[in-house]
């Protein structure tokens, strides 16, 4: 029986097989920094993770196409390496998170980005027209951006806030509510800790 017949010499990947998981930071990693060029629906993106707020869980993960997420508050996926997805947990985030570029862009992304979270049980707020005409179903309207709450105070529900501008108070909201209340700032605005940079 004559042998299978190999691929052609340009064919590198059907023999290299499927890549192997990338490395995240770990636990113990005193400052942990996630820089990464991923693919998205909408095109390629740059994401930057620098540092994480505690918690007990993993901030993200790498995951295969069928392979169960771990806990969290603010589920996303914020885009693909070949054939794993990056996972994360919006509620870790240290501040906000940006999604940096053209406005209108930054409010595709956005949508896709938060698109699927009711099913999570996570609520999204819309700061007056920052949406423009990019329709997020369900969405609650904000005529400003909310403040942090009094101290001891814990929120009913869990959401984000979609602005293309805060207040400096803003960087605590997430801090402020043990993660249940995460700004998300889109535009062309400063890239913060956590952002997602269009390309």
């Amino acid at each position: 029986m004559a042998p299978p017949a190999r691929p052609g010499s340009g064919d590198v990947a059907a023999w290299a097989g499927p890549a192997a998981r990338p490395v995240l930071p770990g636990p113990g990693d005193e400052s942990p920094e996630v820089v990464e060029t991923l693919d998205t629906p909408l095109g390629p993106v740059v994401v930057r993770l620098f540092g994480v707020a505690s918690g007990a869980v993993p901030a993200y993960a790498w995951l295969a196409d069928g392979e169960e997420p771990p806990p969290a508050t603010v589920p996303v996926v914020v885009g693909r390496r070949g054939a794993w997805r990056l996972h994360v947990d919006l509620a870790r985030t240290p501040d906000v998170l940006t999604i940096v570029g053209p406005v209108d862009g930054a409010r595709r992304q956005a949508a896709a980005l938060i698109d699927g979270l009711d099913e999570a049980g996570v609520g999204v707020a819309v700061v007056r027209d920052a949406m423009g005409g990019v329709p997020v179903p369900g969405a609650r309207r904000l005529s400003r951006f909310p403040a942090p709450p009094a101290p001891g105070r814990v929120l009913e529900s869990t959401f984000v806030v979609l602005s293309t501008d805060a207040p400096p108070e803003a960087r605590y909201l997430a801090a402020a509510t043990d993660g249940h209340a995460v700004p998300v700032i889109m535009g062309e605005v400063p890239g913060g800790r956590w952002s997602i940079q269009l390309r």
